[in-house]
């Protein structure tokens, strides 16, 4: 009986010894995991991409200004002017035809340093988007209905057009990424494992330069102005993090 209490004894004290064997045992590949993991080696690099659009529509904003010696005078006249150059503009059928401002304010004048009010000075302007090729036209009918200031011309692609030169730019983007970094890798020996993170930045869309309102309105003043668009750049922009 003494030798078998003696034999079970020396199980029960061995059981302890193998069950802190298996927690050194991962704690060994944690710690493995976590020296790859912090010796891991990873390059960034941005790609550009960058598509052009044709324009095809005008936004123009135009409008009115009036003086005269009273507030109601002025704003009369404004509102009349205003309401004949929006009727033909409708006539016309132009897109997202709206105002964008309405200004009624004294006019001062100044006489051996002093200041005097002279009456008051009202405005009020629209925008509207047109095809270009019918953009002349239409400056001449708003002119001839009343609008005596044209402040703005700009053009623009169609948002669907815009849209697919979005993907094409994305998709020129993240080719030069990994061009990029397949040549750098190459040139130091190395070879690509896995990307790690991707960064997609917003698409920049750059309008052309807008036509200064006192040439565009010099112009129509004496005959049909020849409207000529350009084209919209869409660019984008992709940052990867390859591991090597």
């Amino acid at each position: 009986m003494r030798h078998l209490t003696t034999f079970i004894l020396s199980i029960a004290f061995c059981i302890p010894s193998v069950a802190a064997i298996a927690p050194s045992a991962q704690a060994q590949e944690t710690s493995a995991k976590y020296s790859e993991i912090k010796n891991e080696r990873v390059l960034t690099v941005t790609g550009r991409g960058e598509r052009s659009v044709k324009t095809t529509k005008a936004r123009i904003q135009l409008g009115v200004n009036v003086e005269g010696k009273t507030a109601i005078a002025v704003q009369t006249e404004v509102a009349r002017q205003a309401n004949s150059i929006v009727s033909r503009l409708q006539q016309l059928s132009v897109e997202k035809l709206q105002t964008t401002s309405i200004q009624l304010s004294p006019k001062y004048v100044y006489e051996n340093n002093r200041q005097r009010q002279e009456g008051f000075t009202g405005q009020t302007t629209v925008s509207f988007v047109v095809a270009i090729e019918k953009a002349g036209e239409t400056l001449d009918a708003a002119v001839a209905s009343g609008a005596n200031q044209i402040e703005q011309i700009s053009f623009i692609a169609t948002d669907t057009e815009l849209n697919a030169a979005k993907q094409l730019a994305l998709q020129d983007a993240i080719k030069d990424a990994q061009t990029l970094s397949n040549t750098v890798l190459s040139a130091l020996g190395f070879t690509t494992k896995t990307i790690k993170a991707i960064n997609i930045s917003d698409s920049a869309i750059a309008y052309p330069v807008p036509q200064r309102r006192m040439e565009v309105f010099a112009k129509a003043a004496d005959s049909s102005v020849p409207i000529l668009g350009g084209e919209q750049k869409v660019e984008a922009s992709v940052t990867l993090q390859i591991t090597y």
